[in-house]
This record gives structure tokens, C-alpha cells and sequence, in this order.
């Protein structure tokens, strides 16, 4: 693919370079490089990897300047103006450099040949027309140009495309679009007023910057807090650790096997990570006892989703959560709790989300017993699919562990357990009052 973006590019380059047009205009060429050179100068890393710059306005500017030999000069624009400095610094390997150039000179490419193509359908003084024209020539662009981003991001990531497209360019999309006809009209009033005109158009893209910037620290902080609960319980009880990030990753996983769309599987994922924060209300004495608990003592464990689900109620950015935590103990037959759900009444994200808990819990050691196995673990699932599991949910775990094999999602980067939970700490402290008081305040 690297190959092919980057060759495709370079023959485009060839092709309309020899021989060069007798009309380049040099001056309006050096213009638009560098207003393109400064708006791409501090891309916006978004979540999925994918880098979202301000260039589109000014390379659609370039393209729609009758005063360039198009598409010659805007592929060229395209080519010069749109280096960053980590390409300077060298902060990414040449073929990334020459990938990213490729990317944008096939875009450019793309939306100089829609204008060129639909110039004739577009007759003088045609406002609907003329709008018409400027979004194809503005979705030839975006099209080309966000395919490529994102296809390079999965690759790279390893993550399929849907969901780095949903994480990233899908979130911004109106901004990115936003710059179309903003480089239409740059091109409107650098030919009819002049070019100096056109520089307070810096600003608006300025803006969209920092627009970008807002969307990934603000996702960045969500996510952040969603780690936080989520290591809350494991910093409560040592010996589960890592047990939600597992879980987690093979919902997530069964969520995409059963071709649920991008928006669900992340809310399965961030469910999977929260779906026994509600342990935080169960006692130290019932959370680590060390042998498997009597009645009473399981009784008051089953509050944990109820739990669960009162911690996440109140913030709006975590209720979509509430119900596939309140409800990731109901069994597929109506037996089990909070409130005996069953069959499809069951939300799908808490069907999948205990065949994920069960699953990675028959696989991992516990402080009582030893892991079962792999083999042994999908033999349990599916003795009580029907009963306690979706039969759906079981084959699609089934069908991604035939293809992938386990590794596929057990594989985890969290360090070992070599730290304090709060009831160590605790028995620690009081060992120690000198320490104590030295923490207090």
C-alpha cells in the first residue's frame, strides 16, 4: 500500500510536470506554499493516530485560484506546503514523509480533476451550481485524503479501520469539511481584492485547531477518568489485576465479531472496564476473603452492579454504561440478578460483557483455585449456553478464538502486581504509626 500511494503520486507529478505549463504563475505559487506551509505546521494528533491538519483549506484554495496552472502548480502546493516540522526534526521515517506528501498530492489531484470536470456543467452566475461544484470538488478531497489517513492509521495501529475512523476523522468531519468552502472563498478574494486579503483567514483555522485540540484532550481526559475508576477496584483488591482491562478487550472483541457498529463496541469496551466498580461498596472482609464465600456474604456481593450503577448514574458521559453494568450478572434463562432479566430483555452489551467476565475468569488464576484452561473454559461456555449465556454471544467467542486463538486478546501490557492494595496499606500503616501520622494532612 505505502508503495502504491507513493508511486501513484509520483507518476501523477511526472505526468503533469512534463512539459511544465507556460502559464505557472511563480508568485501565487509561493503564496499559496506557504499559507500552507503555516497552517500545517502544528498538525493535531486525534484519537485512532490520525493526524488532522489545517491544510485542506488552502490546498482547495490553491485549486480553485484561477490564477494557477492547475493541476500543476496546486499538486505542487500540495507537495512543498504541507511539511511539518516533526518532518524537519525527523521525529517520523522517511517513508512516513513521503506517504503523508503522497496523501495530499492524490487529494489535491482528486479535487482538481472534479473541478476540471464539472467547470462545464457550471454556467456564470449559477449560485446553486457554483455550491454544487464546490462540495464534489470539496468530497474528492476529503474522501482521498481521509481514506488514505486512516487506512495508514490502522495499519500502523493495528486497529481496523471502522474504528479508527470513528474515532478520529468522523469526529471532527464537520470541521475538516468546515475548510472546503473557506478555501473557496480564500480563492474568490485573493483573486478579486489580493492576496494579502486572504491572510486573516489564519485565524478561523487557527480556531479549527484548536477546536481539534479541545476534541483529544477532552476524549483523552474521559478516558483517563474511565482508567482511574477502573484501577480504583484493582487498587482495592490486588488480586484481580488486570481483570477489567481483560475483560474489556474481549467484549470489545466479541463486539466486533457480531458486527456490532463502532459507537456500541466502544461502549461494550468501557463497560467492560467499569463493570465492577461497584466493589468499591463491598467489604474488604467479603471482596478478599481468600476461600470461596458463604451465603450471606455472597448476598451482599450481588450488590455490586447496583452499586455499580449508582457511581455512574450522575455523570451523562457514563450513563450509557448504567444498564450493561446494572445488568452483566443476568443469566440468558432468567436466573440471575439484580432483577432476573432474561433472553433478548438482557441488553446485548451485558450479554456479552458476562460471557467476557466468565470466559477470562476460567482463564486466569484466582487466589482459590487455579485457571481451567482454555479448552476447558469454552467446554463451560458452552454447557451453559441457554442458560446463563446468549448462545450468540458464545459462538461469536467461539468463532473469534478458532481464527485468532486466545493470544488475540489476553495479551496484557499491565505491569506485574508488585504494589500495595488499600487493605495492605492499611494493615502497613497501622504497623507503622510514625508513617501514619507523617500521611495524615
Amino acid at each position: 500500500m505505502l508503495a502504491a500511494v507513493i508511486g501513484a503520486a509520483g507518476v501523477i507529478l511526472i505526468k503533469l510536470s512534463a512539459p511544465p505549463p507556460f502559464d505557472f504563475n511563480l508568485g501565487s505559487f509561493a503564496f499559496w506554499c506557504l499559507v500552507t506551509l503555516v497552517a500545517s505546521v502544528l498538525p493535531v494528533r486525534l484519537p485512532g493516530d490520525v493526524l488532522a491538519t489545517l491544510s485542506t483549506g488552502p490546498l482547495i484554495a490553491a485549486v480553485f485560484d484561477p490564477n494557477l496552472a492547475n493541476p500543476f502548480a496546486a499538486c505542487w502546493v500540495a507537495l512543498i506546503g504541507t511539511f511539518e516540522l516533526r518532518d524537519i526534526r525527523r521525529q517520523i521515517p522517511w517513508y512516513g514523509t513521503l506517504f503523508n506528501r503522497a496523501n495530499f498530492v492524490l487529494s489535491t489531484f482528486a479535487a482538481s480533476l472534479t473541478l476540471t470536470v464539472t467547470q462545464p456543467w457550471v454556467r456564470h452566475g449559477d449560485a446553486w451550481g457554483t455550491f454544487a461544484q464546490i462540495v464534489l470538488v470539496g468530497l474528492a478531497f476529503a474522501l482521498v485524503n481521509n481514506f488514505l489517513s486512516v487506512l495508514a492509521a490502522s495499519v500502523r495501529t493495528h486497529s481496523p479501520f471502522a474504528k479508527v475512523w470513528s474515532l478520529s476523522v468522523r469526529q471532527v468531519a464537520v470541521g475538516l469539511l468546515g475548510q472546503v468552502p473557506m478555501g473557496w472563498l480564500m480563492a474568490q478574494i485573493a483573486d478579486g481584492v489580493g492576496y494579502w486579503a486572504t491572510v486573516p483567514f489564519l485565524i478561523p483555522l487557527a480556531l479549527a485547531r484548536y477546536t481539534f485540540t479541545k476534541y483529544a484532550e477532552t476524549r483523552e481526559l474521559f478516558l483517563g477518568t474511565v482508567s482511574a475508576l477502573s484501577q480504583a477496584i484493582d487498587a482495592k483488591d490486588g488480586f484481580t489485576r488486570g481483570h477489567a482491562d481483560r475483560v474489556s478487550r474481549i467484549a470489545g472483541a466479541i463486539a466486533r465479531e457480531m458486527g456490532l457498529g463502532e459507537t456500541e463496541i466502544e461502549r461494550v469496551e468501557l463497560a467492560g472496564l467499569l463493570h465492577d466498580i461497584g466493589k468499591i461498596g463491598v467489604e474488604d472482609r467479603i471482596l478478599m476473603k481468600p476461600v470461596r464465600l458463604d451465603d450471606d456474604e455472597r448476598e451482599l456481593m450481588r450488590r455490586h452492579p447496583l452499586y455499580g450503577a449508582s457511581i455512574l448514574e450522575p455523570s451523562a458521559a457514563l450513563r450509557p454504561l448504567v444498564t450493561i453494568v446494572l445488568h452483566h450478572h443476568e443469566n440468558y434463562d432468567g436466573s440471575g440478578y439484580p432483577e432476573g432479566l432474561a433472553g433478548e430483555r438482557i441488553p446485548l452489551g451485558a450479554r456479552i460483557i458476562i460471557v467476557a467476565d466468565a470466559y477470562e475468569a476460567m482463564t486466569s488464576d484466582r487466589i482459590y483455585r487455579k485457571a481451567i484452561g482454555h479448552q476447558r473454559a469454552l467446554e463451560q461456555l458452552n454447557r451453559y449456553k441457554g442458560l446463563q449465556f446468549d448462545p450468540t454471544v458464545v459462538r461469536a467467542l467461539e468463532g473469534l478464538l478458532e481464527r485468532n486463538g486466545p493470544s488475540a486478546f489476553e495479551v496484557s501490557d499491565l505491569p506485574p502486581i508488585n504494589y500495595e492494595t488499600l487493605a495492605q496499606l492499611r494493615i502497613r500503616l497501622t504497623r507503622d504509626p510514625l508513617l501514619r501520622d507523617a500521611n495524615v494532612g
